[in-house]
């Protein structure tokens, strides 16, 4: 029985080498020296090999040996190989590296094998400036450097840029407090300083980084905070990228952080009893309202000198500082400027109001104390909210009338203005809405000043239920002269006016008013008249102009016969949506893994009304979205994430917005989807 089985035994292993060739040819094994010095690679791992006739080596001992750093992403299968200002990135299976963002190919690609990345020798040291040639006698790989070993290719200042720079806290630091500063740069960039603006003095001088996966370095440092001014003061740094001792100083590659630091004691608990800082640019600061819900804008008005250029406003109720540079200036050239920033959560907070004069902002600052809540929805009253309220101008004329504008929630019923000296109940009552939006109503409420001075208002939204919720603002009633130019009121005679079209006023001025001008913002005429003057009483005037830009601050100047004048601002009420359009789609990456979700912003015109994702074949793969995520002046900008269906493919996808009329406007995009 044994003598049979090993008969049978010899004839398969006799019709398995007939049938199925052994190849019996061995791997050659190859010797690699790093400047006349042998790299170990261990016998029992992945060693240099002849494949395809071309030297293959293990990557990871390879670079170690050169002095660059790995960083390797399993979900995109790309490795980046990084040393003294040159970053090497490169995705498996291919035969491209990217040197310093620049693309180099190579004859052959890198491959897997074993379980071990193997790559061309020259894909790796080629891209490093080494030289690498072929020794036949000995059958060995010699790499050679420059005499340091440290081979760089040349490298110019003006790409190390610093893309962003971060503290990590803005608010609630005192004298003495270490906080940490981020800066992520260009890959270029191999040192970074951080400069005090205030005295233009280092502050800290950095030169480790880390390589981050998308090509870019991250510097990060500890940073003590010193005050001893006695009070709170605003410190900026400025983050400088360099490559070596050489920095570029160009505007446009740093940037600045700034962040409150105290001197001992805390600013939410500032006393206030104190008298409140007030720059000698600042002319008055004002909250619309110092109660507001969560997740809404508080809006201040600052009015300041000529000298302002811009406002900032910040809070640790919002984590990100708010900068306003438009403003509207009056005929003695002080400007105002119309601020908000969004209060994101609950409690009593502060603003700070710091002015930008002579090239930085001032270090000491106004503080408004606000209070946020959610009490409209722990009350049942999930919608109603007075969500804006403005006044052309903080002015009007005793004995004429003026307009308040009103956006509030659309279940308000009707609304109530009370003056200072009235109870809610006592005062006068509107109840119709000039134009009724899918997510908001807007009022125009005009009432009589009656007063001269400054007088303050109450403003209350009621419900069906008369559940009732308000707000506040202040007016100066100011006497008029009828010997001196006035714009005393102000009429719309066409509504809802479409961009384009002829809008008509009735300007009510006093009787010595001989020219009038309107123009859109404080140059721009739209309309230049000369009209008849009287002595004694008023007169309305009616103008009609066309309109180009709706969503502009209109003014009228008006005149007399010794170029005296009066000016006041007004807004044309109107239609301002545009044509639906989906004007831009920015893809996060056009790259990414199976199970990663597909990150995009969309940009629209205003009459979007709601936004989506759908697969080439049509298949929704999105939520409707029906809120933007910010609104960029008159454009509207949607933050959209989803899943893709398939995966190992290049999928197309369109974006639709679609207006309240069903009518659409869409746009393409490709990604590829990688296991």
């Amino acid at each position: 029985m044994k003598r049979i089985t090993g008969i049978l035994t010899a004839i398969l292993m006799l019709i398995s080498v007939i049938v199925f060739p052994v190849n019996v040819s061995a791997v050659e094994y190859v010797a690699v020296y790093l400047n006349n010095q042998t790299i170990d690679f261990p016998t029992t791992d992945a060693r240099p090999q002849i494949m395809n006739n071309r030297t293959y080596v293990p990557v990871r001992k390879t670079c170690e040996a050169l002095g660059l750093q790995i960083d390797w992403n399993s979900r995109t299968e790309t490795m980046t190989l990084t040393r003294d200002g040159i970053t090497i990135a490169h995705t498996m299976r291919s035969k491209i590296v990217y040197v310093n963002g620049e693309a180099v190919t190579f004859d052959t690609p890198s491959i897997n094998a074993n379980n071990r990345i193997l790559m061309p020798i020259r894909m790796i040291a080629e891209s490093i400036g080494a030289t690498v040639t072929w020794d036949n006698p000995t059958r060995s790989v010699h790499i050679t450097t420059n005499q340091t070993g440290t081979a760089q290719p040349s490298a110019n200042v003006n790409d190390a840029v610093v893309n962003s720079v971060e503290a990590s806290k803005i608010q609630g630091i005192t004298d003495g407090d270490t906080i940490s500063i981020t800066a992520v740069c260009t890959n270029a960039a191999t040192s970074l300083k951080l400069v005090n603006t205030a005295d233009s003095k280092e502050a800290a001088s950095l030169t480790q980084y880390t390589d981050n996966s998308d090509g870019t370095r991250t510097f990060k440092t500890d940073y003590k905070c010193e005050n001893t001014t006695g009070k709170d003061i605003m410190i900026t740094l400025k983050a400088v990228p360099g490559i070596g001792t050489s920095f570029n100083e160009n505007v446009t590659a740093a940037r600045n952080v700034s962040f409150m630091v105290s001197s001992g004691k805390s600013s939410s608990s500032k006393d206030k009893d104190d008298d409140d800082y007030k720059s000698d640019y600042m002319l008055s600061c004002k909250l619309s309202s110092d109660e507001i819900k969560t997740n809404t804008n508080a809006r201040v008005k600052v009015k300041t000198t000529s000298d302002v250029k811009r406002v900032k406003l910040t809070s640790e109720a919002d984590k990100k500082s708010t900068v306003a540079s438009d403003y509207d200036e009056d005929k003695d050239g002080n400007r105002t400027f119309n601020c908000s920033i969004k209060m994101t959560e609950e409690g009593d907070w502060y603003i700070r109001v710091q002015l930008y004069v002579d090239g930085a902002y001032e270090s000491e600052y106004e503080e408004l104390d606000v209070s946020v809540d959610d009490k409209y929805k722990e009350s049942g009253s999930d919608d109603l909210e007075i969500i804006d309220m403005w006044l052309n101008n903080d002015y009007a004329y005793k004995g004429y009338s003026t307009t308040l504008y009103v956006k509030t929630s659309t279940d308000v019923d009707y609304l109530e203005l009370c003056t200072e000296d009235q109870d809610q109940g006592d005062g006068q009552v509107t109840h119709s809405t000039a134009e009724k939006y899918s997510s908001y109503y807007y009022w125009e409420f005009n009432f009589t000043v009656k007063h001269t001075g400054n007088m303050k208002f109450k403003l209350y939204a009621y419900n069906d239920d008369e559940e009732s919720v308000s707000d506040t603002f202040s007016l100066e009633g100011r006497s008029v002269s009828k010997s001196e130019p006035a714009v005393l009121e102000i009429e719309q005679k066409t509504n809802s006016i479409i961009e384009g079209e002829t809008a008509k006023f009735n300007f009510t001025t006093t009787g010595c008013v001989s020219r009038i001008r309107i123009s859109r913002g404080t140059s721009g005429s739209v309309y230049d008249e000369k009209v008849s003057s009287s002595s004694s009483t008023d007169k309305t005037h009616s103008v009609e102009f066309e309109v180009n830009d709706i969503n502009a601050d209109y003014y009228i100047t008006v005149y007399d016969d010794n170029d005296d004048f009066d000016r006041a601002m007004f807004k044309i009420t109107g239609d301002a949506e545009e044509e639906i359009e989906v004007r831009d789609v920015d893809v996060e990456e056009d790259e990414i893994g199976y199970n990663d979700d597909v990150n995009l912003t969309v940009r629209t015109s205003n009459s979007a009304y709601r936004v989506w994702v759908e697969t080439s074949r049509g298949t929704q793969v999105s939520k409707i979205y029906k809120e933007p995520d910010d609104i960029d002046d008159t454009d509207y900008i949607w933050n959209i994430n989803f899943s893709p269906i398939d995966t190992d493919t290049r999928q197309s996808f369109t974006v639709i917005a679609e207006d309240e009329n069903k009518e659409r406007d869409e746009d393409s995009f490709r990604i590829t989807i990688k296991r």
